[in-house]
């Protein structure tokens, strides 16, 4: 049995603070004031990259079926959820059926991701380029982007195949490095966010979904620009995995958990969405950050809370024996195989 490593749940929990910490920012702040710009740049220049990548190191082909669709049964129990909760709090939003609502369309893109691990194991370096020209070249359709996820599925597609066949060396690699090395690779990595921050790039690129027409630009801009991301995004998660072993162990726990968190999180920046706007209306940029920063440390540390994590492992597993059952229902026996 191999040893868990706990630098991954460490980067994880890192990551999903991250993620809490951009969605109350993008609802309370939004992109137009200079310091939140700042922060969002940052983090959404590789957060979703990375936990992609995660995903890749962890992902395994054992009951792929059952994981396939658990992740999908996952989806669309939530997406009604969502609907119903976010009507409570705000104007309903405009959901159609093929495109998955706002945090859901990750569970989506993991079915997909999960779908290929049979491919990237048996033909490791065909997937691998392969990935990189549908991330890199699949803005060059328009047909597909929020529907099913498959617009995001195709952009982040990469990092999760790297991760997988390649994940647990970089680990090891850049954790290896010394102080002096890693800390002229941090501050490499800060240059393209730093130049997409200071250009002011569409915030859409990060988001992986809309291909190139609708920025209006031709294939070259297109593509350069999708390398460009790809780029600061790498940059950032080897920085990312070479501290990994420096960061608090608080955050193991939070990592073990962060699907719960992922998932039950948006439940609660719906909630006080328009509360804070109320509350923060003469209030200052700083203090709109720093209480972001105070509420997103909050969400996360609540939710990771062990009654969250067992009541979603319960509704998981009851998912996934529901599953083996049906797929039992329509599968024949070796006794009946044999008449």
């Amino acid at each position: 049995m191999s040893k868990r490593d706990y630098r991954l749940d460490k980067a994880k929990g890192l990551l999903i603070f991250l993620v809490v910490v951009g969605h109350l920012l993008e609802e309370i702040s939004g992109w137009s004031m200079g310091y939140s710009r700042v922060i969002l740049t940052a983090i959404y220049g590789f957060h979703m990259p990375a936990f992609v990548f995660l995903a890749g190191i962890t992902a395994k082909s054992d009951r792929l079926a059952e994981r396939v669709l658990v992740f999908l049964v996952f989806a669309v129990t939530t997406q009604p959820v969502y609907y119903w909760w976010t009507e409570l709090f705000q104007k309903p939003p405009d959901i159609e059926f093929a495109e998955p609502y706002w945090i859901t369309w990750f569970l989506v893109a993991m079915v997909w991701w999960l779908l290929s691990l049979p491919l990237i194991e048996r033909f490791p370096r065909f997937m691998l380029v392969a990935s990189i020209a549908i991330g890199v070249l699949g803005g060059v359709q328009s047909i597909f982007e929020y529907q099913l996820s498959i617009g995001r599925a195709m952009t982040f597609f990469p990092y999760f195949v790297i991760g997988k066949l390649y994940g647990k060396r970089l680990l090891e690699w850049s954790a290896q490095l010394s102080v002096t090395k890693k800390l002229g690779m941090s501050a490499l990595a800060v240059v393209p966010i730093a130049m997409f921050f200071l250009h002011d790039i569409d915030r859409r690129w990060f988001y992986g979904a809309r291909g190139f027409e609708f920025f209006d630009e031709a294939i070259p801009y297109g593509v350069g620009m999708r390398v460009l991301v790809a780029t600061g995004a790498i940059a950032m998660v080897i920085v990312m995995l070479a501290w990994s072993g420096l960061l608090p162990n608080s955050l193991i726990v939070v990592g073990q958990r962060s699907l719960a968190i992922y998932l039950l999180h948006g439940l609660i920046i719906r909630a006080v969405e328009k509360p804070l706007d109320w509350l923060l209306v003469s209030t200052s940029g700083s203090v709109e950050i720093l209480l972001c920063l105070v509420l997103a440390a909050a969400v996360t540390l609540l939710l990771a809370w062990s009654p969250f994590d067992r009541a979603l492992r319960w509704y998981r597993s009851g998912l996934a024996q529901f599953v083996t059952n049906r797929i039992a229902l329509f599968t024949p026996s070796r006794s009946t195989a044999r008449h």
